[in-house]
């Protein structure tokens, strides 16, 4: 860290991560000169104000710089290293890697805000995008900094009336939920693409991806809770269900969905916006209702979802929302909750026993710790539920829902799915909470011992609802490409995947996949069995899987690249696990539900 503080520093790649670095640098007192990145959409453009450069361009212009390369993918940035190195450039001398300061805390979490205090000092801040962000961003930085001078700009037609702020950095924010919606188009990107196409060349990506801005107004505001009575009472924890895509998440919420003591708003658009909604509703302390039935209603119409039964819902909402008197956010929180709960029951609880509240944002993981300040200035216990499953399996189901939508598989696709599914992370903001692990087959195969087990911990009672699959309420099921599976059909756990896998494909990735594998129970291939040097593995990678016929290359020499990726890729993966203690931060593995010997007796009996 010492002579990153002496000397000019160059951030390679000028994405999310890369700013995300940049101001880290900055706020622990580095001197970052400006960023590199060969991508031709960053072709003379400023980011936070600074300048950006592809590789040649940056050796020429800055010889004496060092690099810390801040690319999210790690083979992405160990091909960068190895760059750099071909170059005479040294580790840890005269380049970095961002991930790797990071897990030596060497840049400090939630350093962010401190370097983009001093990146934006005296200078004007035009914020581009709806102005219920807007004016959040703007309560934020005014928190942050005195007298900062900060415009608003809501429409691609005002573009032209703040271009007279030459040194003006613009920051577009918007929010990127595609659950439901027929073409996941990143919203953000047009907003960049439309500056862009305004002549707009200063701006920052950053706050796309990072709603630091938000969290500061996460707190709730200072309303006393006026909906206090039984129902208030016993609501205290809230179940959270971490990220883990296509490992069980949706099955999972149709087994919680109708269980009388859990309070469940759906998968769907509006409860995964959740925070949005009451945030909208709190503006409008005489008309609450009105307001969040605008909101519902609103992402119903993005979604294409039925919005009849609305007018139902409103009435219920009347019995708890009474008119002259101001609601906490808490209050609404609840009531929202207690409201659905009634509007599917045809009851509200029975008030007798503590009540639980399930949430899975689901698409919308961007809001994820903004929503856990949030919960906690609540005053809720979280606690957070992960679903983990055979890698493999996992691979071969996003394989399919790929190949569902789209007609082919991409390299990207692939290099992504395998680095993804090897690692497990516990993010800073999850490490406070408790963390309960279920396997995707166990939960499958044994639901009851899994599913009482979770309601003791918990802390609610068993019901047999919890042994049917429904959405709202009514039987579901899940459907992809042609296949429905209803309830607690096997056929997820026992399909082979053959189209996509053959017996020596599950050889390599039982190897790739080791150590997760290990920790959870999967099958595994031993590294001790095979004395082969990591790179003759990562020759073993390079050889085709069957997945590739659905795979779609623009000539032979692509292909051949992405044998190569992928083997370097592999190779990677295999060296951290070899090393895992000095790379512990990719596969923080845990404890998760066990099956005792005694249990699964009673359950066959």
């Amino acid at each position: 860290m010492e002579r990153l503080l002496k000397e000019d520093i160059v951030v390679y790649c000028a994405a999310g991560y890369g700013e995300k670095i940049y101001l880290k640098l900055v706020s622990a007192g580095c001197n970052v000169i400006g960023f590199c990145d060969n991508a031709e959409r960053n072709k003379d453009i400023l980011l936070l104000g600074k300048p950006i450069h592809n590789y040649s361009e940056c050796r020429q212009k800055y010889p004496y710089a060092i690099y810390v390369i801040a690319n999210s993918t790690f083979i992405t940035a160990r091909k960068i290293s190895k760059e750099l190195e071909h170059d005479g450039y040294v580790k840890n001398i005269t380049y970095f890697i961002a991930d790797e300061l990071e897990l030596q805390n060497l840049l400090p979490d939630k350093s962010e805000n401190a370097g983009f205090c001093l990146t934006v000092k005296e200078r004007p801040i035009i914020l581009f995008g709806s102005l219920f962000l807007c004016n959040f961003f703007r309560k934020w930085v005014e928190s942050l900094i005195q007298n900062s001078e900060v415009y608003i700009c809501t429409s691609e037609d005002e573009i032209s009336e703040y271009q007279k702020y030459a040194d003006a950095i613009w920051i577009p924010l918007a929010m990127n939920i595609s659950y439901m919606l027929p073409a996941r188009t990143n919203k953000g990107l047009l907003l960049v693409q439309s500056l862009q196409n305004h002549g707009v060349k200063s701006f920052s990506r950053f706050f796309l991806s990072n709603l630091v801005y938000c969290e500061e107004h996460s707190s709730v505001c200072n309303k006393e809770d006026v909906f206090v009575n039984d129902y208030s009472a016993l609501v205290k924890k809230v179940l959270f269900l971490k990220r883990s895509g296509y490992s069980g998440s949706i099955f999972i919420d149709s087994i919680l969905d109708f269980h009388p003591d859990i309070l469940y708003l759906g998968l769907n658009m509006w409860s995964q916006s959740i925070w949005h909604v009451i945030k909208k509703a709190m503006e409008k302390e005489e008309d609450y209702i009105g307001e969040i039935i605008r909101q519902i209603e609103k992402y119903l119409l993005l979604s294409k979802g039925s919005t009849e039964w609305l007018d139902e819902y409103r009435i219920i909402l009347k019995k708890y929302i009474r008119d002259g008197k101001v609601y906490s956010e808490r209050d609404l929180f609840i009531i929202i909750h207690l409201s659905y709960y009634e509007f599917l029951h045809g009851c509200p609880p029975d008030g007798k026993k503590p009540l639980v509240i399930y949430m899975d944002i689901h698409s919308n993981m961007v809001m994820r710790d903004v929503v856990f300040s949030w919960l906690d200035w609540m005053g809720f216990e979280v606690v957070l539920l992960e679903m983990i499953r055979s890698p493999y399996k996992r691979l071969g189901s996003n394989i399919k829902a790929i190949l569902a939508y789209y007609e082919h598989l991409t390299p990207a696709n692939i290099l992504g799915l395998l680095e993804a599914f090897s690692e497990e992370r516990v993010e800073q903001s999850e490490r406070k909470y408790d963390l309960i692990r279920i396997r995707f087959e166990d939960l499958k195969m044994y639901p009851k011992i899994i599913l009482s087990k979770l309601c003791q911990i918990v802390g609610i009672s068993w019901d047999d609802s919890l042994l049917e699959t429904t959405s709202d309420g009514k039987e579901s099921a899940y459907i992809i490409n042609g296949s429905s599976v209803t309830g607690f059909d096997l056929k997820p756990v026992y399909h082979p995947y053959e189209e996509y896998f053959d017996a020596f494909d599950r050889f390599r990735l039982d190897l790739f996949f080791r150590e997760k594998n290990k920790a959870y129970g999967y099958s595994y291939v031993d590294r001790e069995k095979y004395w082969m040097s990591l790179d003759e593995f990562g020759k073993l990678f390079e050889i085709p899987f069957q997945f590739e016929k659905f795979m779609l290359f623009q000539d032979e020499a692509g292909r051949k690249n992405y044998h190569v990726r992928l083997g370097e890729l592999c190779m990677q993966i295999l060296y951290m696990e070899e090393n895992k203690e000095k790379y512990a931060q990719y596969f923080q593995f845990g404890d998760y539900l066990s099956l005792e010997d005694e249990e699964l007796q009673k359950e066959v009996r």
